[in-house]
């Protein structure tokens, strides 16, 4: 565990070449009998612009007002957010670059916070620790950021400690780390954004002791990241719906052994080492339900899903339902219940599996476990509809022709192959 991370958050920062143009700084007019004075504009210079935005930013947050960065290039380091600060920029227009010397921008004692329409640029300078973001911000209860970009980080690209509240609408990329990294969330809505070409994954939740999270991620579009697209570290009761995964260069959503209770819906998964994986088996009921898992091209041990087979399009071991999944182009398993003993009692039905080295794996070293697989449609599935399985080995031939007597534990019935 990085301590600092922990306690202070992470830190952020990027660069590029500093000199250029930079805008004016005002805050938006209030109407009202009662208002604060207006803040002076910013003289209009090259150089780094730090003390400047800091006092404007305090002076803000001290009145209660938001703080509107007009276009332009700001070149700063080490920005403090105060509680109820609120900064506004013009999309696309309003530039943060980070000058170096530290950290880019970090709030360590804020309740309220909200960025709205910046760009945050580093051009991969040095981070003061290993575990920053670009934007560092830690203990903040309620937390609302929205379009913004960040790019370019030697890190995370926005990395969060113990925070709540909502991250939207926003384009992450060019990250050496995640693109999003929450630790010890608490209720966060990450929806609506997007994630590319980050060298750390996509999306992690984790924990440093196991625990609820109860944070939902939703409607991301998470393209080309290494590691894992979405990762769930001892993060338990998270909902996972609507996502588009492509592209992976590792497994697309994995959540460990101590993450359990969670709801995976309605996700496309395009290219991946692995489709979906929930480890261990826990004593919470999980949902796998309506996610589309399509060209699959792992064969080797998956070392972040601890060592389990890849070329598997969806891997269970908790207890819970596996219901209405599509897998298309699989060439180990279509679907994998249990690896060697870990597995909960599990429904698969309804699934379509189609293009698969094998249909669906079974383990049979969890024979006191009740396992039901019927009304499955399987097709082009050379190595055989349903199996047992002895971790990554076959261990039995075609259920669905043999039979699962020898197993009493397992139900196989009314599966269509075709």
């Amino acid at each position: 565990m990085n301590r600092r991370a922990f306690l202070f958050g992470t830190i952020t920062s990027l660069a590029m070449p500093a000199v250029a143009r930079s805008g004016t700084l005002g805050l938006a007019e209030l109407r009202g009998s009662l208002t604060a004075p207006e803040m002076p504009p910013v003289a209009r210079r090259t150089g780094d612009r730090s003390a400047e935005l800091q006092a404007a930013i305090n002076g803000a947050a001290r009145a209660g007002r938001p703080l509107y960065i007009r276009s332009g290039r700001y070149d700063v380091s080490n920005i403090h957010l105060p509680d109820r600060a609120r900064l506004v920029g013009v999309p696309g227009e309003t530039r943060l670059v980070y000058s170096g010397g530290g950290r880019l921008l970090y709030s360590e004692d804020a309740r309220t916070l909200s960025l709205d329409g910046l760009t945050f640029d580093g051009a991969n300078r040095t981070l003061s620790d290993e575990d920053d973001g670009l934007l560092s911000l830690a203990f903040v209860e309620d937390l609302d950021i929205s379009r913004l970009v960040v790019q370019g980080s030697v890190g995370h690209g926005i990395a969060l400690t113990r925070v709540a509240g909502s991250l939207r609408d926003c384009r992450i990329s060019g990250a050496g780390g995640a693109g999003i990294m929450s630790t010890e969330g608490r209720v966060l809505v990450v929806a609506g954004n997007t994630v590319s070409d980050c060298g750390g994954g996509g999306i992690h939740l984790r924990r440093w002791t196991a625990g609820d999270d109860g944070s939902t991620l939703r409607d991301n579009n998470i393209d080309r990241v290494g590691d894992v697209g979405i990762r769930l570290s001892s993060a338990a009761n998270v909902r996972i719906s609507d996502n588009d995964l492509r592209a992976i260069d590792g497994p697309a959503i994995v959540a460990d052994g101590a993450s359990g209770g969670a709801s995976v819906s309605g996700n496309v998964i395009d290219g991946a080492e692995l489709g979906i994986a929930l480890l261990g088996g826990g004593d919470r009921l999980s949902l796998v339900e309506g996610n589309t898992v399509r060209n699959i091209a792992g064969g080797k041990p998956v070392a972040v899903a601890g060592g389990r087979a890849g070329g598997v399009g969806i891997h269970v071991e908790t207890p819970g339902s596996l219901t209405g999944n599509v897998v298309e182009g699989a060439p180990h398993l279509g679907l994998s219940l249990g690896w060697g003993a870990t597995l909960g009692n599990v429904v698969a039905s309804g699934n379509v599996v189609r293009r698969a080295g094998v249909g669906i794996g079974v383990s049979v070293l969890a024979p006191e476990q009740a396992t039901v697989v019927t009304g499955n449609l399987l097709f082009d599935v050379p190595g055989g509809a349903v199996r047992g399985m002895r971790f990554a080995e076959f261990a039995t031939e075609d259920l669905t022709r043999v039979g699962a007597a020898a197993w009493p534990g397992l139900t196989v019935g009314e599966n269509r192959v075709a």
